[in-house]
């Protein structure tokens, strides 16, 4: 499925409108197909309460115009409220449909912000008001009006987006518009699908408008991860097959004091399907492998003074890496220290298909990001948002403004994978396709969770697939059996082993019986 940011929607309408659908069209269709709902779903209470249309200047407000004329219309004794909250000089195709109100004059009655008495927000409340277009802050004129519909006891639907709402990062102000339901034209948005803003959102149903899944397509935006998208993504198995058809990973790991990620992060790729799984680790991170997991091989390397992997110990691990396994992993629990700098920066040439997680990447941002344009292997990064920040040099907040182009930026400019790890977790190839994906739970805010996305991702990965197609197996599968063990054991009691132990149902959730 698609999802589509303010800009790619705008090149979706564009790619509408050399087709011969007109702006006027989309916005009667996008009206009419709206108004449809809402008097499928809210018909009585319309009737008896009427509908507040709450209006900015934009083409957002001619949507809410053309739903109230449609629910003029289609309901001979009800009442419309129109509030103009940006003042009544509006856009052509909204002044537009605001004159085709005239006949209803005297069942639609009109306020500005500042006078529309509390009664008026009744019955059914309609934010139309900036739909995608907004960003940065909320102007404080139309406050007391938003303020106003969310004390209301009233059903409150939002058109694209609700609004105080960005509708491509998510970030939001307290006092936005809090939807029961939003009509969505065309397509989701990133914020109907970002855990911070769904609340805002409600339930976000699409409205088609016109535009085809081919204009969406082109027009670009971001996929939604979803079953069908992982059944086709995920490496295939054959009957006439052996533990050589299904790749060898060598996962590097471990220090004196991150001992448990070793155990973690290779259970879970080998609960991932991969045919061999070595774990090279310090012996007192392999003694739990030895001991819990005997499908892993081990190789052990000795720890230098300050607890991680020794320099002297890096030449034959990276001859082992350049001549054994169909993909490596490493940095999960691994430390700092020289060692693992040293580790790193030879994995790079060693050309084999590289995840780097952790302090895999505390040292990538140590030595420097330009390391990446040196690999001779194709590689996917995991951060979450401080290890991005450390690679990218950008704080935390302007990531969380800016984390799908970004993203995508940082993608094309070093030829990664990269998984932006978050509540809401997206996924972006070095050509730009992005994915979003919106399963999960606050159970996976623990330790050991990105240990455990990291072996499945890595798993994939030597099995075959593809590094997008790695990452979005991963990504979608680890979030989904996280939400069936929330299920089971709600998010406070489940531990990550807990979740590698229901990879299996997952995976029959994707695949079916």
């Amino acid at each position: 499925m698609r999802v589509m940011t303010a800009e790619a929607m705008r090149r979706a309408e564009a790619l509408a409108v050399q087709a011969g659908i007109s702006y006027e069209r989309l916005m009667e269709q996008a009206g009419q197909g709206a108004a449809e709902r809402l008097l499928a779903r809210y018909r009585g209470r319309l009737e008896k309460e009427g509908l507040t249309v709450l209006l900015g200047k934009g083409n957002n407000g001619g949507d809410g115009l053309v739903i109230a004329r449609a629910v003029l219309e289609s309901l001979p004794g009800a009442e419309v409220r129109l509030i103009f909250c940006l003042g009544e000089r509006l856009s052509e195709l909204a002044a537009l449909n605001l004159a085709r109100l005239e006949p209803f004059s005297g069942r639609a009655v009109r306020y500005t912000a500042a006078e529309a008495p509390e009664a008026a927000f009744s019955g059914v409340v309609l934010d139309g008001i900036f739909g995608t277009g907004f960003h940065g802050a909320l102007p404080d004129s139309i406050r007391p009006a938003l303020q106003k519909a969310n004390r209301a006891a009233a059903v409150r639907v939002a058109l694209d987006i609700p609004t105080g709402v960005n509708g491509d990062n998510g970030l939001f102000d307290p006092d936005a518009f809090r939807a029961e339901t939003t009509c969505a034209f065309a397509a989701l948005k990133p914020a109907h699908l970002f855990k911070g803003s769904r609340p805002f959102c409600g339930e976000a149903e699409i409205i088609p408008i016109g535009i085809t899944e081919g204009m969406l397509a082109e027009a670009g935006g971001l996929t939604r991860m979803d079953k069908a998208l992982i059944r086709a993504s995920l490496p295939s198995r054959t009957a006439d097959s052996h533990k050589g058809s299904y790749g060898k990973l060598l996962g590097i790991g471990g220090s004196g004091t991150m001992t448990g990620a070793v155990l973690l992060f290779s259970e879970a790729a080998v609960r991932c399907g991969v045919g061999l799984a070595m774990a090279a680790a310090p012996e007192i991170a392999i003694r739990p492998v030895r001991a819990m997991l005997p499908e892993a091989l081990q190789y052990p390397f000795p720890l230098g003074p300050g607890g991680c992997i020794a320099e002297e110990a890096v030449p034959a691990l990276l001859r082992k890496a350049a001549d054994w396994p169909d993909a490596v992993l490493c940095g999960c629990g691994l430390g700092t220290g020289d060692g693992a700098a040293a580790l790193v920066e030879g994995l790079l040439s060693a050309g084999r298909p590289l995840v780097l997680d952790a302090d895999g990447l505390n040292c990538l941002a140590g030595m420097g990001t330009h390391l990446l344009r040196r690999a001779k292997g194709p590689v996917i990064l995991t951060p979450h948002m401080a290890e991005f920040s450390r690679l990218c040099g950008k704080s935390i907040p302007e990531i969380r403004e800016e984390r799908i182009p970004l993203a995508r930026a940082f993608a094309a400019a070093y030829g990664v994978t990269l998984v932006l790890k978050d509540a809401t977790t997206v996924v972006v190839q070095p050509d730009g396709q992005a994915y979003l994906n919106d399963n999960g739970n606050s159970g996976l805010s623990r330790g050991g969770s990105g240990d455990t996305l990291a072996g499945m991702i890595a798993a994939f990965l030597a099995q075959g697939a593809e590094p997008g197609q790695a990452a979005v197996c991963g990504v979608y599968l680890h979030a989904l059996a996280g939400d069936m063990t929330a299920a089971e054991m709600t998010p406070y009691g489940m531990t990550v082993t807990d979740l590698i132990r229901r990879l299996p149902l997952a995976f029959r959730e994707v695949l079916g019986p």
